[in-house]
């Protein structure tokens, strides 16, 4: 995916499907409750310090807090916080080519929001 350019020109990463899942701590492996198929694109600017996520029914600014890039495993690894002020934190995965948000919810369980990346590209 050629991710390892990020911080030299925007980027944007349009997705096809989301995953919602809840971690399973018993069996160690993440259940899916809820697969929405349909359009997202998340927006970075040339500064990597804030990204828009536009779904069809709403539009969310992040502001990136911090980040590492992994250039083995071609993986952003990120803390963010929304424009609601919830922290998360978040994966641009190039190997399985994935996006993913990592939380606690209102009962103190580890959930995920993936999507799954179509198309990347970037606006020198």
């Amino acid at each position: 995916m050629g991710l390892g350019s990020l911080v030299f020109a925007q980027l944007t990463i349009t997705t096809n499907l989301r995953e919602d899942g809840v971690f399973n701590e018993k069996q160690l492996k993440w259940e899916i409750t809820k697969t929405t198929p349909g359009l997202t694109v998340f927006n970075f600017n040339r500064d990597l310090t804030s990204f828009r996520h536009i779904t069809g029914s709403l539009s969310s600014t992040y502001y990136i807090l911090d980040w590492e890039y992994d250039e083995d495993e071609i993986l952003y690894d990120m803390i963010i916080v929304s424009d609601a002020d919830n922290e998360y934190d978040f994966m641009i995965d190039g190997i399985n080519e994935l996006v993913i948000f990592f939380y606690y919810d209102d009962y103190g369980r580890y959930c995920m929001v993936r999507h799954h990346i179509q198309d990347s590209y970037y606006d020198q």
